[in-house]
């Protein structure tokens, strides 16, 4: 469950939602300057289900049990993540075994700092013993890719350049999974004019979010092209622009479904069970657009 504390109480976002939402910006990638994803259908599939783990247990109506409210999606304990991710990228792979290799490198990523340095670790190694379960994880995945890439290589391209564009859409992957974030979390108000560009990712393990400009993961343009640092604001209300531009078209829409509860103390999940069924799922819609088009361009959106 990803929380946010709003003027008018809690939005909870489902992360399968989420993940609908990071499949549905995969799907507009790509333009004369950013190659398009491939295998296609292989990463748009594992990008919508690479939160896959999270259905059950956002069902449960977890919470954090020192403030008393629904537990945000970075405080659970790292068993139960493993545990989630384990049975999520399980479903993935039996769909679809490039899909499910690229989730399995989104998870223990998590656990890597998306892979970003050999040292790197990720915020759930919060003890000796949580950083040894993981990294028992890591190296269990990381053996399971092993027969499950040779399965899914095929003779059209050679092993370097197979591993490459897998490296490729893993990146892709991280960004379109945090721009996801950045879409479900940030307060639709206009960003300050003198915000500075700050990396993103270390604002969500806080439910509380100010408009600000971030810089989003570096991604190549293709598999062998140059690395682009794309960077996101609320260039007005309700609309963000991307800077460069990596879509398709020039503007589009996309809804989130979120549900507002009272941010008040829950005695138990029962409680904001309930709460939450009282409660009509609204949506949360965004414009996506380049600042080369015009601010009153409204027309011929999609709605994903």
């Amino acid at each position: 469950m990803i929380v946010t504390r709003r003027p008018d109480g809690l939005a909870l976002v489902d992360q399968n939602e989420h993940g609908r939402v990071a499949g549905a910006l995969a799907s507009h990638w790509g333009n004369t300057a950013f190659e398009h994803p491939s295998p296609r259908q292989p990463v748009l599939f594992a990008t919508s289900r690479h939160d896959d783990g999270w259905r059950a247990w956002d069902a449960l109506d977890l919470l954090n049990e020192v403030e008393r409210r629904p537990l945000h999606f970075l405080e659970i304990d790292p068993d139960e993540h493993v545990r989630l991710y384990r049975q999520g990228v399980e479903r993935v792979r039996m769909r679809d075994a490039y899909a499910g290799v690229l989730v399995g490198m989104h998870w223990t990523g998590l656990y890597r700092g998306r892979w970003s340095s050999p040292t790197a670790r990720g915020r759930l190694a919060r003890t000796p013993s949580d950083s040894a379960l993981l990294d028992q994880v890591v190296s269990e995945e990381e053996q399971r890719w092993v027969a499950a890439k040779q399965a899914v290589w095929t003779a059209e391209r050679p092993r370097a350049h197979f591993e490459a564009t897998l490296w490729h859409n893993f990146q892709l992957l991280q960004l379109w999974d945090l721009l996801s974030l950045y879409l479900c979390v940030m307060p639709q108000e206009l960003t300050p004019s003198d915000s500075k560009p700050t990396p993103w990712g270390p604002q969500l393990a806080s439910i509380e979010h100010a408009p600000e400009t971030v810089t989003l993961p570096s991604v190549r343009t293709s598999t062998y092209g140059p690395e682009v640092a794309l960077q996101a604001s609320v260039s007005e209300p309700g609309t963000v622009s991307v800077r460069p531009w990596p879509f398709t078209k020039p503007a589009f829409s996309i809804e989130i479904e979120q549900t507002m509860v009272p941010d008040h103390h829950y005695r138990d999940p029962a409680r904001l069970r309930a709460e939450r069924g009282r409660r009509r799922t609204t949506a949360l819609q965004w414009t996506l657009r380049s600042d080369a088009v015009p601010g009153g361009s409204r027309g011929g959106h999609d709605h994903e």
